[in-house]
């Protein structure tokens, strides 16, 4: 056991009985599943399944090791049936592990495309990167099918995967009658780095440099759930005042984030003057971030024990230049509200219902529109959210206005965060180092979980190490990861033209769900 967390060994059989009362009878909800290749310690191939309950600020850990294979093929029982929200986690198990979920319900590739070697499983611990590469079949076609919708007057509209923006890679399918949309079938996993991979190879305190660009405008809330889970592994205590610098920097990146996508939302129905002030507010936010860390994107200033970077040295400039924003920011919002024809866009858009968004793990603003008051800040308080008043905010209708709006609010609460940190650093209330000493653990395995509440939703890193202090395990769970699934329903039954407003709101990263 490792503070809040709860590891427990369930046999096959066991595993998604457990999985299922905790998602289904316990009121919990599943946040991030993985594998992990520990033959080297004896225990064989291994699945975590890691679950917290609603009000109790607890980790109920599953670990299924051991897992038996006959000829190298191995197998599990998938636990998607009963939740819903492991149906993503399982197949992308099967693609890099070779770890098949039997009993699931959709098992095609997730992350692997059709130019990777066959049987060759990336993230086993014998396989190399060199190896996948001199192997890929650079000249065969990609021929995996898309889901197929047949009846009359059904007809199929291809986007992607090369787009005209500046944005990442995504294959879109739409099958539609006339404009409605009928299904969306969404291929992803184009951009595929290794990341998971590289973590072994770099050492623990490298792995900050990886950590920060998984998802380059979340970068700060990657390295803080990095450095969270290497301090929980080695019991190191971080300081108040690096806790309170790490709180109000994850703020600034939710501020400039949410800023930024309240403005991006106007390109997606043609409000340019919304789209500008948007643009120019968030630029002036990604400016103070610079001037109070070096790095517009907070990079550089996370490590493990602490931070790099003291941004509480002069508060009382830094508020003098919130006050300035907030008021601009304030203006902009009244702006867009009374634009009726902009609102009306919005309105009854994207659809989300609570149960589809409860069954499928959603997280974030896509989660908390919907009706699902949940938020690592609250339900998992740590850093310095323990220290500070906050309302976390909910709203029920689940379409793009109300995740506009609860952008809006979450401005206005990170704002009141930023505030009362900077107050605190003024009156000489947050004092003492920023940098504890830290080391891996020596001469023995350890394991643990870091997480924090990120612009788009929780971020989750589990990190594990050799008996040598080397990195055995390290996963990343982006918040997109757990969102891109739920794309497909929020779209049923919207026109095609909606569809670049509905995916603006939900502000999904193509890189980030691919580590």
């Amino acid at each position: 056991m490792t503070g809040n967390e709860i590891y427990r060994d369930v046999t096959k059989e066991e595993f998604p009985q457990e999985c299922s009362r905790l998602f289904n009878g316990g009121n919990g909800r599943l946040r991030t599943m993985f594998a992990a290749d520990l033959r080297e310690t004896g225990e064989g191939f291994c699945i975590y399944a890691v679950f917290s309950r609603a009000q109790e600020d607890r980790f109920e850990i599953l670990r299924l090791k051991n897992i038996e294979g006959k000829d190298g093929a191995y197998s599990f029982p998938s636990i998607t049936p009963a939740v819903p929200a492991a149906h993503w986690y399982e197949r992308q198990i099967a693609d890099m592990f070779g770890l098949v979920p039997s009993g699931h319900p959709d098992l095609h590739p997730l992350v692997l495309h059709g130019l990777y070697p066959p049987e060759v499983y990336p993230l086993r611990r014998d396989i190399s990167p060199e190896a996948i590469g001199r192997q890929l079949a650079l000249e065969k076609e990609d021929l995996s099918p898309f889901m197929e919708v047949k009846g009359e007057g059904i007809y199929e509209i291809p986007v992607g995967p090369v787009h005209a923006g500046i944005i990442e890679p995504g294959h879109f399918r739409f099958s539609a009658v006339g404009e409605t949309i009928y299904y969306l079938d969404a291929r992803l996993f184009y951009t595929h780095k290794g990341v998971e991979k590289l973590f072994e190879r770099t050492g623990f305190r490298a792995g900050v440099r990886l950590a920060e660009r998984v998802s380059g405008v979340s970068s700060f809330a990657h390295s803080a759930a990095y450095c969270m889970a290497l301090e929980r592994m080695s019991g190191t205590l971080l300081p108040a005042r690096a806790a309170a610098i790490r709180t109000l920097l994850l703020e600034m990146e939710r501020l400039y984030n949410h800023v930024g996508d309240i403005g991006n939302m106007c390109a997606g129905t043609g409000f340019a003057v919304g789209y500008a002030q948007g643009a120019s507010l968030k630029e002036r936010l990604m400016a103070l971030n610079e001037r109070l860390t070096g790095s517009r994107y907070l990079r550089g200033v996370n490590a493990p024990g602490g931070v790099l970077a003291d941004p509480l040295d002069e508060p009382a400039g830094t508020l003098r230049e919130i006050e300035d924003i907030t008021k601009e920011y304030k203006s902009f919002i009244s702006f867009l509200t009374d634009s009726v024809s902009h609102v009306e866009r919005l309105e009854n858009a994207g659809v989300l219902s609570r149960p589809v968004a409860l069954s499928l793990g959603a997280t974030g603003v896509a989660a908390r529109a919907s009706g699902l008051n949940d938020d690592i800040r609250t339900t998992h308080p740590h850093l310095y959210y323990n220290q500070l008043v906050f309302e976390t905010h909910t709203r029920m209708k689940g379409d793009v206005f109300a995740r506009m709006m609860l952008r809006a609010d979450e401005v206005e609460c990170s704002i009141a965060i930023i505030r009362s940190i900077l107050h605190k650093a003024k009156g000489k209330r947050i004092e003492g180092s920023i940098l504890s000493e830290w080391e891996a653990p020596a001469n023995k395995s350890g394991q643990a979980l870091g997480y924090v509440e990120g612009p788009r939703g929780s971020v989750f890193y589990f990190v594990k190490s050799a008996a040598d202090g080397t990195p055995l395990r390290v996963k990343p769970r982006a918040a997109s990861f757990c969102n891109w699934p739920l794309m497909p329903f929020a779209v049923h039954g919207n026109i095609v033209p909606d569809f670049p407003l509905i995916n603006k709101s939900f502000n999904l990263s193509y890189s980030g769900s691919d580590a």
